[in-house]
């Protein structure tokens, strides 16, 4: 078999509920030029069985890969899969989502139009079955204008910054489309974090890539449910232990990017969004309705966060620093996440 199309990338772990849907809706697609490899993280249940049936339906298209141990991180298998990809283009599917039915020939057919190394779909559908009836709505999670026609997004990294910062752009991996080269050139990988991979990832395609596009059309079917990893409750030194990684993560990348080292505001403004998106409703529920005392928080955070991993720590320990102090010592001074100023790249 020549090289495919598209090779579509499905992490499974336990997904045997889900993954016969999952697979059906690459099977129904309208472009039939693609390869799916299924990278299973040492599922427990019969998982790998629904798969290997899907195999002869596939007709040598379908690969089955798992890993030598669990992972517990979504990122772990994409990246094995991605190892082993042949396709000119690369998709992430979740192993309990679907894609629509024209999903593939609507993203190759802009990527082959445009040159493009990411094709970044604005909305995706929203589906629960509940009593044996289907629930679903067309949703978004970023905020502004929407596209109505396929658009090539701006060159100015500063811009993509900002307008990431201001959630102008979704950065889940799935409902995109990226070019298998451009990520292989750039190193572009998941971190081996249990959340929030795909923030680090999608970032790093967002002011990395030459072509980005936005398009209009939905692609992406959503199965909310509650044993979703991202829906699974952490423990507080867990929780930390990721933000740790992720935090560090975009420090080291941002470390080695031009941009960031001649415009080190930018590199603040990204770090402060995260935080603050991943502790705002954490630190309200954990410490602040459980009565935490502010001794008692700090005593947490000596004890279980930067105590155990310092050499990962320096870019958190400098922002909450910042964060924290500075701010409060010259009340004129504006948020740098705020900051509309554009830099050309």
């Amino acid at each position: 078999m020549n090289n495919p199309a598209v090779t579509v990338i499905v992490a499974v772990f336990n997904a045997q509920d889900f993954i016969a849907d999952c697979l059906t809706s690459v099977l129904n697609q309208t472009f039939q030029d693609f390869e799916v490899i299924v990278a299973d993280d040492c599922s427990t249940d019969s998982s790998r069985a629904v798969v290997q049936k899907f195999s002869p339906e596939f007709g040598g298209r379908l690969s089955l890969l798992t890993l030598s141990k669990n992972s517990g991180r979504p990122g772990v298998p994409r990246n094995f899969a991605l190892e082993a990809a042949r396709g000119k283009y690369v998709c992430f599917l979740d192993s309990d989502d679907l894609l629509s039915e024209t999903a593939l020939e609507d993203f190759f057919n802009v990527a082959e139009s445009f040159n493009a190394d990411v094709v970044h779909a604005e909305k995706y559908v929203d589906f629960t079955v509940a009593g044996g009836q289907l629930q679903a709505e067309v949703m978004s999670m970023q905020t502004g204008e929407f596209v109505t026609a396929p658009t090539l997004e701006t060159f100015d990294i500063g811009r993509r910054v900002t307008d990431f910062t201001r959630k102008r752009y979704m950065w889940q991996a799935w409902g995109k489309l990226f070019r298998r080269q451009f990520l292989v050139d750039n190193k572009i990988t998941f971190p081996a974090a249990k959340t929030f991979e795909d923030f680090v990832f999608m970032f790093e395609c967002l002011v990395t890539a030459k072509n980005y596009v936005r398009v209009p059309f939905v692609s992406y079917n959503y199965r909310a449910h509650e044993d979703s990893i991202s829906r699974r409750d952490e423990g507080l030194v867990k929780f930390f232990d990721n933000v740790t990684t992720i935090v560090k993560s975009l420090d080291d990348f941002m470390s080695g990017n031009k941009f960031f080292v001649d415009n080190p505001k930018y590199r603040f403004a990204l770090i402060d969004f995260f935080m603050r998106e991943r502790l705002d409703n954490f630190a309200q529920e954990t410490f602040i309705n459980q009565g935490y005392d502010p001794g008692e928080v700090y005593d947490f955070f000596c004890t279980h966060v930067f105590s155990r991993r310092p050499q990962d720590n320096v870019a958190l320990t400098s922002y909450l620093f910042v964060a924290a102090n500075i701010f409060k010592l010259d009340s004129t001074r504006q948020p740098f996440a705020s900051d509309t100023r554009e830099v050309s790249n």
